[in-house]
Protein backbone atom coordinates (compact mmCIF):
# COMPACT_ATOMS: atom_id res chain seq x y z
CA UNK A 1 0.00 0.00 0.00
CA UNK A 2 2.78 2.55 0.55
CA UNK A 3 4.43 1.33 -2.25
CA UNK A 4 1.34 2.59 -4.40
CA UNK A 5 1.13 6.04 -2.29
CA UNK A 6 5.13 6.54 -3.12
CA UNK A 7 4.29 6.05 -6.74
CA UNK A 8 1.59 8.49 -6.76
CA UNK A 9 3.49 10.60 -5.17
CA UNK A 10 6.47 10.67 -7.41
CA UNK A 11 4.28 10.92 -10.50
CA UNK A 12 1.94 14.01 -9.17
CA UNK A 13 5.74 15.38 -8.81
CA UNK A 14 7.04 15.14 -11.84
CA UNK A 15 3.37 16.41 -13.48
CA UNK A 16 3.92 19.83 -11.00
CA UNK A 17 7.07 19.68 -12.30
CA UNK A 18 6.30 19.77 -15.87
CA UNK A 19 3.25 22.14 -15.42
CA UNK A 20 5.87 24.66 -14.08
CA UNK A 21 8.37 24.38 -16.19
CA UNK A 22 5.78 24.62 -19.26
CA UNK A 23 4.23 27.37 -18.21
CA UNK A 24 7.21 29.33 -18.23
CA UNK A 25 8.34 28.06 -21.07
CA UNK A 26 5.06 28.98 -22.76
CA UNK A 27 5.60 32.74 -21.77
CA UNK A 28 9.10 33.21 -22.65
CA UNK A 29 8.25 31.93 -26.22
CA UNK A 30 4.98 33.89 -26.41
CA UNK A 31 6.96 37.06 -25.42
CA UNK A 32 9.92 36.00 -27.84
CA UNK A 33 7.66 36.19 -30.84
CA UNK A 34 5.59 39.01 -29.61
CA UNK A 35 9.11 41.04 -29.81
CA UNK A 36 9.47 39.61 -33.23
CA UNK A 37 6.37 40.48 -34.82
CA UNK A 38 7.21 43.70 -36.91
CA UNK A 39 4.76 46.42 -38.68
CA UNK A 40 4.39 47.29 -41.82
CA UNK A 41 6.88 49.92 -41.51
CA UNK A 42 9.96 47.68 -40.61
CA UNK A 43 9.06 45.55 -43.82
CA UNK A 44 11.59 47.32 -45.60
CA UNK A 45 14.39 47.24 -43.01
CA UNK A 46 13.68 44.36 -42.21
CA UNK A 47 14.16 42.70 -45.46
CA UNK A 48 17.11 44.37 -45.92
CA UNK A 49 18.90 43.08 -42.66
CA UNK A 50 17.57 39.59 -43.63
CA UNK A 51 19.07 39.86 -47.37
CA UNK A 52 21.96 41.84 -46.20
CA UNK A 53 23.16 39.13 -43.41
CA UNK A 54 22.00 36.01 -45.55
CA UNK A 55 23.48 37.13 -49.05
CA UNK A 56 26.59 38.62 -47.51
CA UNK A 57 25.76 41.66 -49.62
CA UNK A 58 28.26 44.30 -50.47
CA UNK A 59 27.58 47.97 -50.00
CA UNK A 60 26.74 48.48 -53.41
CA UNK A 61 24.86 45.84 -53.72
CA UNK A 62 22.24 47.13 -50.57
CA UNK A 63 22.36 50.43 -52.61
CA UNK A 64 20.48 49.00 -55.90
CA UNK A 65 18.55 46.81 -53.56
CA UNK A 66 17.27 49.30 -51.31
CA UNK A 67 14.80 51.27 -53.49
CA UNK A 68 13.39 47.60 -54.93
CA UNK A 69 12.36 46.41 -51.50
CA UNK A 70 10.82 49.77 -50.20
CA UNK A 71 9.18 50.48 -53.33
CA UNK A 72 7.70 47.05 -52.46
CA UNK A 73 6.91 48.13 -48.67
CA UNK A 74 5.20 50.96 -50.29
CA UNK A 75 3.42 48.53 -52.92
CA UNK A 76 2.17 45.88 -50.13
CA UNK A 77 0.60 48.97 -47.70
CA UNK A 78 -1.28 50.41 -51.01
CA UNK A 79 -2.67 46.35 -51.27
CA UNK A 80 -3.10 46.22 -47.45
CA UNK A 81 -5.24 49.78 -48.05
CA UNK A 82 -7.00 48.99 -50.59
CA UNK A 83 -7.95 45.03 -49.13
CA UNK A 84 -8.79 47.29 -45.99
CA UNK A 85 -11.08 49.60 -47.92
CA UNK A 86 -12.73 46.77 -50.30
CA UNK A 87 -13.87 44.45 -47.12
CA UNK A 88 -15.31 47.58 -45.15
CA UNK A 89 -17.29 48.80 -48.24
CA UNK A 90 -18.40 44.76 -48.58
CA UNK A 91 -19.84 44.48 -44.60
CA UNK A 92 -21.60 48.19 -45.48
CA UNK A 93 -23.34 46.66 -48.29
CA UNK A 94 -23.70 43.65 -46.42
CA UNK A 95 -25.24 45.41 -43.48
CA UNK A 96 -27.48 47.73 -45.60
CA UNK A 97 -29.06 44.68 -47.29
CA UNK A 98 -29.85 43.02 -44.21
CA UNK A 99 -31.01 45.91 -42.63
CA UNK A 100 -33.54 46.30 -45.75
CA UNK A 101 -34.93 42.97 -44.60
CA UNK A 102 -35.77 43.94 -41.31
CA UNK A 103 -38.38 45.03 -39.03
CA UNK A 104 -37.92 48.47 -36.87
CA UNK A 105 -36.87 46.81 -34.32
CA UNK A 106 -34.34 44.43 -35.40
CA UNK A 107 -32.53 47.74 -37.20
CA UNK A 108 -32.59 49.51 -34.01
CA UNK A 109 -31.07 46.52 -32.55
CA UNK A 110 -28.61 46.12 -35.81
CA UNK A 111 -27.62 49.54 -35.21
CA UNK A 112 -26.77 48.43 -31.60
CA UNK A 113 -24.77 45.88 -32.60
CA UNK A 114 -22.97 48.12 -35.00
CA UNK A 115 -21.76 50.90 -32.16
CA UNK A 116 -20.88 48.05 -29.84
CA UNK A 117 -18.51 46.32 -33.01
CA UNK A 118 -17.18 49.84 -33.83
CA UNK A 119 -16.35 50.62 -30.11
CA UNK A 120 -14.49 47.08 -29.47
CA UNK A 121 -12.29 47.98 -32.44
CA UNK A 122 -11.91 51.77 -31.55
CA UNK A 123 -10.80 50.01 -27.84
CA UNK A 124 -8.55 47.42 -29.41
CA UNK A 125 -6.98 50.02 -31.89
CA UNK A 126 -6.24 52.24 -28.42
CA UNK A 127 -4.56 49.03 -26.82
CA UNK A 128 -2.76 48.62 -29.71
CA UNK A 129 -1.39 52.16 -29.78
CA UNK A 130 -0.44 51.78 -25.97
CA UNK A 131 1.42 48.47 -26.60
CA UNK A 132 3.20 50.58 -29.09
CA UNK A 133 2.35 48.45 -31.87
CA UNK A 134 -0.43 50.00 -33.54
CA UNK A 135 -0.61 51.41 -37.05
CA UNK A 136 -2.26 54.55 -37.97
CA UNK A 137 -5.76 54.09 -37.41
CA UNK A 138 -8.29 55.00 -40.21
CA UNK A 139 -8.51 58.62 -41.77
CA UNK A 140 -12.44 60.34 -42.08
CA UNK A 141 -13.42 57.82 -44.34
CA UNK A 142 -12.66 54.54 -42.66
CA UNK A 143 -9.39 54.00 -44.47
CA UNK A 144 -6.24 53.79 -42.82
CA UNK A 145 -3.78 56.79 -44.16
CA UNK A 146 -1.03 55.61 -46.82
CA UNK A 147 2.67 56.84 -46.14
CA UNK A 148 3.41 60.72 -46.67
CA UNK A 149 4.47 59.79 -50.15
CA UNK A 150 1.28 58.42 -51.53
CA UNK A 151 -1.68 60.09 -51.88
CA UNK A 152 -4.28 59.71 -49.75
CA UNK A 153 -6.76 56.41 -50.54
CA UNK A 154 -10.58 57.97 -52.13
CA UNK A 155 -13.41 58.04 -49.83
CA UNK A 156 -15.35 55.26 -49.75
CA UNK A 157 -18.78 54.38 -50.54
CA UNK A 158 -21.57 56.37 -47.87
CA UNK A 159 -23.22 54.30 -45.42
CA UNK A 160 -26.64 53.29 -45.62
CA UNK A 161 -28.35 55.85 -43.42
CA UNK A 162 -30.27 54.43 -41.06
CA UNK A 163 -33.59 55.50 -39.36
CA UNK A 164 -33.53 56.99 -35.45
CA UNK A 165 -33.69 54.80 -32.28
CA UNK A 166 -36.96 55.08 -31.05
Amino acid sequence: MTLNWKIFAVFTGIFIAGAVTGGFVSARMIRHFAEKRFTPDQFGPQQMKKFTEQLNLTPEQREKIRPVILQTAEDLKKVRRDAFKASTELFEHMEAGIAKELTDAQRAQLREIQEKERERRKQWMLDRAKRGDARPGPGPDGVPPGPPSMPPAPPSAPVAPTAPAT
